[in-house]
């Protein structure tokens, strides 16, 4: 008798363990809802965990390395915009412009989050190609698309002021002065890349909406945020350049009273700055003669 409750007891347990396989197996068959959903969160966690990996990797310079990381994230999540672009940059920076540029107009056919970041990125691949014309039209459509778009009006102004070209540089010069940084013109910026990223949060996105709408309230600003502001930004030396670059631009289209103002913006922000120097006492004294 105890053999046989023994046995008895085998073969139950058995069929119990059958069971519950059988019932997995037809759980994982069917696939329904809440193991999608369980599932697609585990994904997204690991393919976000390489994403931020390759994105550290790409700050340090180790552009084989975030390749990797980035393309083992498109293994998880195929459709992962963010590692898409991280793993074009990477292409593009070990010298694969054809397979970077492959990734950017695929990109773009699919409706992207942010397709000024592609374009941006597509400019870059151009200018080392010296294809003026696609380059130029590449950062257009960055500024037609971007919330922050300062960065394309200096590049676009630089191409134009590397070639001579000064009247079009300085329409785009004049174009980064009023996007420049500031507190103002960041503070707006942020919003509207904000309204993007939460664009699934219908909530969240009226809330930006009616801060948009609201503006930018210079009385705070200038009561608690402006002065340090100012102060971080009399440290970058992209402002000076544009500044002294406009300058140059009109010196050169014989329009030495319209330049002044610009060579001593770039002195006072930058004023250890030899040719900002030069530039402004040349402009000084041809002007007088």
């Amino acid at each position: 008798m105890m053999k046989i409750n023994i046995h008895t007891k085998l073969r139950f347990g058995l069929l119990t363990i059958w069971g519950i396989l059988l019932c997995f197996a037809i759980i994982w068959s069917i696939e329904p809802q809440w193991l999608k959903d369980i599932s697609s969160q585990g994904k997204f966690v690991e393919a976000t965990e390489s994403k931020l990996q390759g994105d550290e990797l790409l700050r340090q310079s180790n552009f084989q390395e975030a390749l990797a990381a980035y393309s083992h994230a498109l293994e998880i999540l195929p459709e992962m915009q963010s590692s898409q672009i991280g793993k074009a940059i990477s292409l593009q920076q070990l010298g694969k412009s054809a397979q970077a540029l492959k990734i950017y107009n695929t990109l773009l056919q699919n409706e992207p989050d942010k397709p000024w970041e592609i374009y941006y990125n597509l400019a870059t691949i151009y200018e080392s190609q010296r294809d003026k014309q696609n380059t130029i039209m590449a950062l257009e459509k960055e500024i037609e698309l971007s919330p922050e778009p300062f960065n394309s009006y200096v590049r676009l102004a630089r191409l134009y002021f590397t070639s001579s070209e000064w009247k079009p540089a300085l329409q785009y010069y004049h174009q980064a002065f009023e996007h420049k940084p500031d507190l103002q013109n960041d503070y707006l910026s942020t919003l509207r890349t904000e309204i993007v990223t939460y664009k699934k949060d219908e909530q969240l996105v009226n809330s930006i909406d009616n801060l948009l709408n609201n503006g930018f309230d210079q009385n705070i600003a200038s009561l608690y945020y402006q002065k340090p502001y100012d102060e971080q930004l009399q440290k970058n030396p992209a402002i000076a350049l544009i500044y002294n670059d406009a300058g140059f631009c009109y010196a050169m289209l014989g329009d030495l009273k319209s330049s002044l103002p610009f060579f001593r913006n770039a002195v006072k922000l930058q004023p250890d700055n030899p040719e900002y120097r030069q530039n402004l006492a040349k402009a000084e004294h041809d002007l007088k003669g």
